[in-house]
């Protein structure tokens, strides 16, 4: 006769769940940190390109409002938001969403201010070639004058010839 034996197969899920696999977080953080490190000068580089590119457009605008143009503007600058912010460069991302902000409120008003902009186009280059990113209560007080520059079209009128 032949007996009847029972066989239960190990449950694998169950044994690799309490099994410890890949990196401990320490490393994994250090290892992702000079992975974004060795970007930092291909991030540079990209954003000095959008510098040159958002000063050029602004430099074609007239006196007059242009959706064009501030459509095209708009379209420049923000694409390297997030990616300033992953570079470590939080200030020029902050400067970026500031004259995001500021060209969207031009836009609702259908006015232009060529002084605005150029100012956040200056804060834009000062915060990326220059040592005030790392000087913390410089880049504060830039950004705080880039946010009142852009604040004061959020409840009046833009000027329809600056």
């Amino acid at each position: 006769m032949s007996a009847v034996k029972i066989h239960t197969p190990p449950v694998r899920l169950a044994k690799l769940l309490r099994t410890p696999g890949g990196l401990p977080v320490a490393e994994a953080l250090q290892k992702a940190g000079a992975g974004l490190e060795s970007l930092r000068g291909e991030c540079l580089s990209e954003l000095d390109q959008v510098l040159q590119a958002a000063e050029a457009i602004a430099a074609r605008a007239g006196g007059e409002y242009d959706a064009e143009l501030t459509a095209e503007l708009y379209g420049v600058v923000s694409t390297p938001i997030g990616v300033a912010g992953v570079c470590g460069l939080q200030s020029v991302e902050t400067a970026l969403l500031s004259l995001c902000d500021l060209l969207d409120r031009l836009k609702a008003k259908g006015g232009w201010d060529a002084n605005a902009v150029a100012v956040h186009l200056r804060a834009f280059r000062l915060l990326l070639h220059t040592e005030a990113a790392k000087d913390d209560a410089g880049t504060r007080a830039i950004l705080d004058g880039l946010r009142k520059v852009s604040q004061r079209y959020a409840g009046e009128e833009a000027p329809a010839g600056k």
